[in-house]
C-alpha cells in the first residue's frame, strides 16, 4: 500500500521532472520557436481538448467550457544565448545549466520558464482554466502590449509567476493591481505560503493591466534566483511552493469576476506602457547575488552609491529616480521613469519604543559631581585616577 509520504514525493518527482524538461528548451528574445513548440506539442499531448491558438507568436490555451476563466501567463524568452552544448543539472533541488562544451555555467532561463511550467501544471490540474503566453517580454513586453484582448473578456483575474527569490506577491506596478476586495480574499494564503505584498518592476500582466483587461492581476516570485547571469539558479522547493499556492489561490477564488479598474499614476507625467526602458544598461553586478533567500528578507531596489551619494535603480540603472506615492511610515520607495514602476529603496528605522523609554529614564537620573565633595581622600583619589586611567 502506498503511504501518503510516498504518493507525495512521486508528486513532487512529476514536477521537478516537467520543469526540468521545460528549463531544458532554449530560447531568447526573437527565437523562441522551439519554447513556441514544445508549449504547443505539450499541450496537445496532455491538454488534448484544449484550444491553442497561436497569433503573431503569442499562444492562447483555453480549458474547459465556463462563462469565466481564472488565467495565469507567461512569456517564452528569456535574456539568455542559445549554447550549442546545453544541459540542465540538478544539485538536491537546485536547478542550474551548464556549457557542456567549455565546462562552465551559463543561465538556466527560469526567468520566466518557471512561469511556463507553472502555467502548464495548472492546465494539467484545472478543469476550467485559460493560460497566454507572450514572446519578447525581455525587450520591452512586446508580445502582451499586441495581446488579443478580446481573448481575455472572459477572464476573472491573472496571474503571473515572474519574479526572482521566493516570498514577494506584487501588487503595484506603476499603479495598484487589484483590489481590496481582492486582497481581503488572497491574504490569508499569500500568510500561508510565506508571501508578502510588494511593489513590482514591468511584466507582463502589468502590461494586460495597461491594455485594459479590467479585472485583478498580480505577479509573484517562484524561485528563481540571479536571473539575467550565468550563475542564475532555481530552487525547486520555492519553486513548488509558489505553485502551491496558485492552486490554492485559483481554487479559492474559483471562476468568478474581479473588477478592476487599473490606473497608470504617471501617464499624466508623460510615463507610460511605451515607455518601457532598455535593461541592457543594467551593469553586471545589480543582476547577482542570492536576492530573497531568506524567507524574511527585505530587498532594496534602489542602488546608493556612497562615494556620489547617486541613486539608481536595480533593474535598468536608471539614475533619474522620482518620489514615489507609495512611501510610508515604515518603507521608502522611488520611481523609476525607465521602468514605469515603484522600487524599494528600503525599510526606514523605527524607533524602539524600549529603548527610547531607557534613555528618557536615563536623562533623568541625577549624577553626583564628586568635584562638589572631593576630600583627597582614598576613596575619592582612586576614583579619580581610575577616570584619568580610562580618559
Amino acid at each position: 500500500m502506498l503511504t501518503k509520504l510516498t504518493i507525495m514525493n512521486e508528486k513532487l518527482n512529476e514536477r521537478k521532472k516537467l520543469l526540468i524538461d521545460v528549463l531544458s528548451i532554449q530560447t531568447t528574445s526573437g527565437n523562441e520557436f522551439d519554447m513556441i513548440a514544445y508549449i504547443k506539442d505539450f499541450c496537445t499531448e496532455f491538454v488534448p481538448k484544449a484550444k491553442v491558438v497561436i497569433k503573431d507568436n503569442n499562444i492562447y490555451v483555453t480549458k474547459g467550457k465556463s462563462k469565466t476563466y481564472p488565467c495565469i501567463v507567461a512569456h517564452t524568452d528569456t535574456v539568455h544565448s542559445i549554447h550549442k552544448y546545453y544541459k540542465v543539472f540538478d544539485d538536491d533541488g537546485c536547478i542550474f545549466a551548464f556549457n557542456s562544451e567549455t565546462g562552465l555555467q551559463v543561465g538556466v532561463g527560469g526567468d520566466d520558464k518557471v512561469g511556463i511550467w507553472i502555467a502548464l501544471e495548472m492546465l494539467l490540474k484545472q478543469d476550467d482554466i485559460k493560460c497566454a503566453f507572450f514572446h519578447s517580454e525581455e525587450i520591452g513586453c512586446v508580445g502582451s502590449s499586441s495581446a488579443d484582448m478580446e481573448w481575455f473578456k472572459d477572464v476573472g483575474y491573472c496571474f503571473q509567476a515572474d519574479r526572482r527569490g521566493s516570498t514577494d506577491f506584487v501588487n503595484s506596478i506603476s499603479g495598484k493591481l487589484y483590489s481590496k476586495a481582492f486582497k481581503k480574499s488572497v491574504k490569508p494564503i499569500l500568510a500561508h505560503y510565506g508571501y508578502k505584498e510588494s511593489s513590482g518592476s514591468i511584466t507582463d500582466v502589468g502590461q494586460l493591466a495597461e491594455n485594459g483587461i479590467g479585472v485583478c492581476v498580480a505577479n509573484m516570485s517562484c524561485g528563481y534566483y540571479s536571473p539575467h547571469s550565468d550563475e542564475e539558479v532555481v530552487i525547486f522547493e520555492h519553486a513548488s511552493n509558489c505553485l502551491d499556492m496558485i492552486e490554492t489561490l485559483v481554487d479559492e477564488l474559483g471562476n468568478n469576476v474581479y473588477e478592476y479598474q487599473y490606473e497608470n499614476k504617471w501617464a499624466n507625467y508623460g510615463y507610460g506602457s511605451n515607455k518601457w526602458g532598455d535593461f541592457t544598461g543594467a551593469s553586471r553586478d545589480y543582476w547577482y547575488g542570492n536576492y530573497g533567500t531568506a524567507q524574511n528578507e527585505v530587498v532594496n531596489e534602489v542602488v546608493y552609491d556612497e562615494q556620489t551619494g547617486e541613486e539608481s535603480c536595480y533593474y535598468c540603472n536608471c539614475t533619474e529616480l522620482m518620489e514615489s506615492e507609495y512611501t510610508d511610515d515604515t518603507n521608502d520607495y522611488r520611481f523609476c521613469p525607465d521602468c514605469c514602476s515603484d522600487i524599494l529603496l528600503g525599510e526606514k528605522e523605527v524607533a524602539d519604543p524600549n529603548q527610547m523609554q531607557l534613555e528618557l529614564e536615563a536623562e533623568d537620573v541625577e549624577y553626583e559631581d564628586i568635584s562638589d565633595s572631593y576630600d583627597d581622600s582614598l576613596e575619592h583619589r582612586t576614583i579619580v585616577n581610575e577616570y584619568l586611567k580610562n580618559k
